[in-house]
């Protein structure tokens, strides 16, 4: 196995600034020079607050895994959730107007060492994936001075897979695991 040299890291943590959707403004604040849990947990959370139609954009597509387990797995607040087309469904029938505000995020690369060969080496990028903690406040009801709430928000994030083609999202990102929590 060979560990990721320091260029690769810093190519994982740089890119993404792909991940704002066409559905989803971001806010202005966002710099050229983020990281890419960054990018991505601004593009997300702006389309939570904004974009209840896209939200399913940001799931790695429904799959069964080698091991039986079905990803994405979704949990909102201790409730599973089916998939991410179920999801947007609660967000948006269920939750009408929503506002976040992230105080913090911290994330790491998961799997830092797998396999690679000089052939496969300029597609190890596709074989990460991260962890990504983020807390902060929600506003769940209108108007703008109504009660905030805390909130943590676990997500492994992997790889679009289908970056590129027709088929999928332009982001370099997608969720596969997801469990929100409200702070008591």
């Amino acid at each position: 196995m060979a560990d990721l040299n320091e260029s690769t890291l810093t190519k994982l943590s740089t890119e993404g600034m792909s991940q704002q959707c066409s559905h989803c403004p971001l806010p202005a604040n966002i710099s050229k020079h983020g990281t890419a849990a960054e990018t991505f947990t601004d593009a997300y959370y702006a389309c939570l607050q904004n974009a209840h139609h896209a939200i399913g954009t940001y799931y790695a597509p429904k799959e069964t895994l080698p091991d039986g387990k079905v990803v994405p797995g979704l949990q909102w607040n201790g409730n599973t959730i089916e998939d991410a087309a179920a999801f947007q469904k609660m967000f948006e029938n269920e939750m009408p107007f929503t506002h976040f505000e992230v105080q913090s995020l911290d994330c790491h690369v998961l799997n830092p060492t797998i396999p690679t060969t000089s052939k496969e080496s300029r597609d190890v990028e596709k074989s990460f994936s991260m962890l990504v903690v983020v807390s902060g406040y929600v506003r769940l009801e209108e108007p703008k001075n109504g009660p905030m709430k805390g909130f943590t928000d676990t997500l492994i994030l992997t790889p679009n897979k289908d970056k590129g083609s027709k088929k999928g999202p332009r982001r370099d990102w997608m969720i596969q695991n997801q469990n929100f929590r409200y702070v008591v």
